[in-house]
Order: structure tokens, then C-alpha cells, then sequence
């Protein structure tokens, strides 16, 4: 079975399940919900051990070796990619005009930003913001539901392992590259570069959250709770408080000017 059909028939079938539990608010999650955390564990050491091996000593080369122009040039790169699923995804939540925003700065960025690589449309006062599937679900209210540990990919649950297969069935350039070698080569770069531009831009804020948390698995799981709840919200402030893991020790908001700032 191909993978985009395997896809499809995960996305149709968890969308199913999902569905049935949304809400008229914008989802929330203020609990743990980990029915699988042995296995969950068990993946989370396994892309520890490739992270050791690989992703971890990549972004140290990079942070190291590439200039500051470099890297931020890459980090426009990846933003530019990311913009088509944007600008759908706004729209999907009745966003309209964030959406005509999105498609504008890859319009600008593509064009007099060369691919993107220089983030002109924000100096045209056209801001960065990041929508997925997963966002869109839970701003109709579908929550989280439980807690699953990707391989690779890490972090997730439910609902944003279902964004992720529809944000990919989507994207253009994952239909584009079966029919052009260009676009294919464009791709494969995009997923690179990403890689290795998240795990740079985390390398501070992972370091210190594995030194300050008495379990860094269950900080994690706490951390991308709260980090996906901040995304459905769009910065506006949480309303209600999160009930967080006894194990986690870590302060998302510190995590996340931290990250601003790569």
C-alpha cells in the first residue's frame, strides 16, 4: 500500500473519531492522557539514540560552522515552505485575512525573496504566523486526545499526527515532486533543512530542560502540551490553567522567547 493511501485511510478514520468529540470552543488540553506510555517511552529512547548520533551533533556543526546570515537565511527557507499550508489552514479557520497574509508572504518571498531565503515581506510589515492541520482541528474544538510519541518526528497526539498525514497530503510540493525532478530535489531539501534548523533552534531550550526536569520524558510531553495549546490560541492568553506534570520542571514562556530569538 502506497504511503499516501495508508495516509489517507489513518487521516479519514482518526478525523472520524475526532469529529465526534469537538466542541464550539477551541480545544484546551489541560491534562495528561498517555494510555500508551510504555510504548510511547520506548520511542521517545529510540529518537534519543538518533538524535545522539545524528541530529544533535548536525546542529551543534551548524550553530559552530554556518554564519549568522546563513542560518537565518535557512530559517526564512523553511518559513517560505511552510506558507501555502499556512494560508489553507487560515482559511479553514475562517481566517481570511490571515490567509491572504500567508499567501502574500509567499508571493514576496518566493519571488523578490529568492525562495525565500530572505524574509522581505516581513520587512513589508507582512508578519510570520504558523497554522497546521492539527491547529485547525483543535480550533473547532477537537481535542488532543491521547499522547503519542512519533518515531523521528516525536512529540504529538491524536489530533496533530492527523494534521500532519492531511498537512502532507496537501502540500503541494509532496504532489509536485512525483512529477518533477526539480520539485522532487526542492522537497528533500525543504525536509533537510528543517530538520536540522528545528534541532538547532532548540539546542539551548532541550539542553536545559533535560538538565532542570526530574523526568525528561514526562517534561517533553508537558512542554508540547502547553506549546500546542499557545498555537490554537494564537498568543492570546490561556483560559484556563493548565494542570501540569508533577515530573516537569521547565517555563514554556522562557522556551519560547528563547526560540524567537535563533
Amino acid at each position: 500500500m502506497k504511503l499516501r493511501t495508508l495516509l489517507s485511510l489513518c487521516a479519514v478514520g482518526s478525523l472520524s473519531f475526532l469529529t465526534a468529540c469537538a466542541s464550539t470552543q477551541p480545544a484546551q488540553d489541560t491534562s495528561v492522557f498517555d494510555p500508551i506510555e510504555p510504548v510511547n517511552r520506548f520511542v521517545h529512547n529510540a529518537n534519543g539514540a538518533v538524535d545522539f548520533m545524528v541530529l544533535y551533533p548536525a546542529a551543534m556543526w551548524y550553530r559552530d560552522i554556518a554564519p549568522q546570515p546563513v542560518k537565518t537565511a535557512v530559517g526564512s527557507f523553511v518559513r517560505n515552505l511552510n506558507e501555502p499550508l499556512n494560508s489553507l489552514n487560515a482559511l479553514l479557520q475562517g481566517d481570511p485575512d490571515q490567509a491572504a497574509a500567508s499567501f502574500q508572504r509567499f508571493i514576496v518571498n518566493s519571488t523578490i525573496g529568492l525562495l525565500g531565503f530572505n524574509d522581505v515581506a516581513t520587512d513589508f510589515g507582512i508578519p510570520y504566523r504558523r497554522e497546521d492541520f492539527g491547529q485547525t482541528l483543535g480550533h473547532y474544538g477537537i481535542g488532543g486526545g491521547p499522547y503519542i510519541v512519533l518515531p523521528l518526528l516525536g512529540p504529538s497526539n491524536l489530533r496533530d499526527t492527523t494534521g500532519l498525514a492531511v498537512d502532507y497530503m496537501a502540500n503541494p510540493l509532496t504532489w509536485g515532486a512525483r512529477n518533477s525532478e526539480s520539485l522532487e530535489a526542492l522537497y528533500w531539501t525543504g525536509v533537510g533543512a528543517t530538520a536540522l534548523h528545528t534541532r538547532y533552534s532548540t539546542l539551548d531550550q532541550l539542553n536545559e530542560l533535560q538538565k532542570s526536569s526530574i523526568d525528561y520524558y514526562a517534561a517533553l510531553r508537558s512542554l508540547y502540551r502547553q506549546q500546542r495549546n499557545a498555537a490554537i490560541r494564537n498568543g492570546t492568553p490561556s483560559p484556563v490553567a493548565e494542570v501540569e506534570d508533577e515530573s516537569a520542571s521547565y517555563d514554556f514562556d522562557d522556551a519560547v522567547d528563547g526560540s524567537a530569538n535563533q
